[in-house]
């Protein structure tokens, strides 16, 4: 007897093909969706409407979450955008009517808020270095000076193997195959970085081996202890390992790169968060300015 599959078409079907199918560096998009598919889950898609929306994002903004607390309007913008992934894979996929109108659309997003951007100073740097060449994991801070130059995330850099990097050659750089957006992206590094991963080279000469492991080679090292560890020995408050991505764009931004460079740098998507390091672009917007109108 023949199985016979039928094209998804509810709420629920598309999800679980969406998560299927689509590589998903952002945990939090399963949860997130699940909202929506435990709402709505035996509802097709295309019945969605304005309405169903908005009941559900006023759920999402009154009911408190499992810490008792209720959520603040960028969280509800995930939970709104984990929906709205599903849908533009269901357009792709043509499992949606043509010419058919995401419920979404005219409902507005709550405001995001930037929040001050904490990112370390030359001096702190230092003294993050020299605290981190104390601890017992020795590839510390090889890891942070890389995050500093490269401003890759955290996962990418605990992903990088020996074969994504470039050492020989104009441009040196290591390579991520697939970013937290899912976009490839080249980072470009400096001759220390270079020096120290030749001279590591000569160490662990197998291609595929993770370059950040630990006691098993093909596990990365959880060096979170380590790093904290390091923080507090450099007096340092305020500070997490995303701190360094914010260091290496602020650094961009105050040499006076523009906006456009600092996001190909970071991998956005959108200028919208790049704008967080706007105001520390003076320096290139002065030499513009005194350029054009001296």
């Amino acid at each position: 007897m023949k199985t016979e599959y039928q094209t998804p078409k509810t709420v629920a079907e598309i999800g679980a093909v969406f998560l299927s199918l689509t590589p998903m560096r952002d945990t939090m998009i399963k949860s997130r969706l699940s909202f929506w598919t435990e709402r709505f889950g035996t509802k097709p898609m295309a019945e969605l409407t304005p309405d169903d929306i908005d009941a559900a994002l006023a759920e999402l903004e009154t009911a408190p979450g499992k810490n008792g607390k209720i959520k603040s309007g960028p969280t509800v913008n995930r939970y709104r955008m984990a929906l709205q992934s599903a849908i533009r894979f269901a357009k792709q996929k043509r499992l949606l009517p043509r010419g058919w109108a995401s419920p979404l659309q005219d409902i507005p997003q709550h405001k995001e808020n930037p929040g001050k951007v904490r990112f370390l100073t030359l001096d702190e740097e230092q003294r993050l270095m020299d605290a981190a060449r104390l601890q017992t994991w020795v590839l510390l801070p090889l890891l942070i000076r890389l995050a500093i130059v490269t401003g890759l995330r955290r996962g990418a850099l605990l992903g990088l193997r020996w074969f994504d990097l470039t050492l020989e050659g104009d441009a040196p750089c290591v390579t991520v195959a697939r970013t937290k957006n899912g976009d490839s992206h080249i980072s470009p590094i400096t001759p220390d970085l270079i020096q120290e991963f030749k001279r590591m080279k000569r160490i662990r000469s197998m291609d595929d081996d993770l370059i950040f492991s630990g006691k098993h080679r093909d596990m990365p090292h959880d060096f979170r202890h380590g790093f904290m560890e390091a923080c507090k020995l450099a007096g340092l408050e305020g500070v997490t390992f995303h701190t360094l991505r914010h260091t290496s764009c602020s650094r961009l931004a105050q040499a006076g790169v523009d906006i456009l460079a600092i996001a190909e740098h970071a991998g956005h998507r959108s200028l919208t968060m790049t704008r967080r390091y706007s105001h520390l672009c003076i320096k290139g917007r002065a030499s513009t300015i005194n350029t054009v109108f001296a």
